[in-house]
């Protein structure tokens, strides 16, 4: 018989009452005052894990308490919004093309259980929810519910389809002309713009 804790010899008189290995008395902590033959202890591997873990409940608890504290501070600085109310969600710059307005008129469709919101447009619902410091409350509804589509879309389309812009952050680097497939706005059906080069002989503007 070894003990679980240092690994030497030991008798079969002590017992860890956690993992019930056997374990030397010095190896652990008894159950009681006394150090009788056959007594139960628990060894020091399982003290460990027991501390271990009431850490991790406290750590846990701590980060839950935290979190509502945030949660509170930000409702009092941005109220929830209720359904049907219309919202301007901003549109990266990555996914706006140079006519494009820099925000989205959208309604608000729904809220699920963790307070994240379902928006949507006259072009269809929005493949993503939102937080609410994504958005900002407009002042008039222009956008019922029951004016969006049930079909999906990202802000990338819903920018495409309420400005007719297709040009986004695609260029091309083209020597000159721009007259073949080998032009990146071209092969897109996009005009070039002045992102793309200065060449005045290209035959894409």
């Amino acid at each position: 018989m070894y003990c679980v804790v240092c690994k030497n010899e030991t008798l079969e008189a002590h017992k860890c009452s956690g993992c019930q290995q056997y374990v030397h008395i010095i190896c652990g902590e008894s159950d009681e005052n006394n150090e009788d033959y056959g007594q139960n202890i628990t060894c020091k591997l399982c003290i460990r894990k027991k501390n271990i873990n009431v850490e991790k409940e406290v750590a846990k608890f701590g980060q839950e308490k935290q979190a509502q504290k945030m949660i509170a501070f930000s409702n009092s600085k941005l109220p929830e919004v209720d359904i049907g109310t219309n919202v301007a969600v901003r549109v990266p710059d990555v996914d706006r093309g140079r006519t494009a307005p820099r925000n989205i008129l959208a309604v608000v469709a729904g809220i699920n259980a963790s307070g994240l919101y379902e928006l949507g447009t006259k072009e269809g619902h929005f493949d993503r929810l939102y937080a609410r410091n994504e958005f900002i409350i407009v002042e008039n509804n222009f956008i019922e519910i029951n004016d969006v589509p049930s079909t999906l879309l990202t802000v990338r389309s819903a920018s495409t389809l309420s400005s007719s812009s297709k040009q986004g952050f695609i260029s091309c680097h083209c020597k000159r002309y721009c007259i073949d497939r080998k032009c990146k706005c071209l092969s897109k059906n996009i005009k070039c713009n002045s992102k793309c080069h200065n060449n005045s002989s290209c035959k894409n503007k």
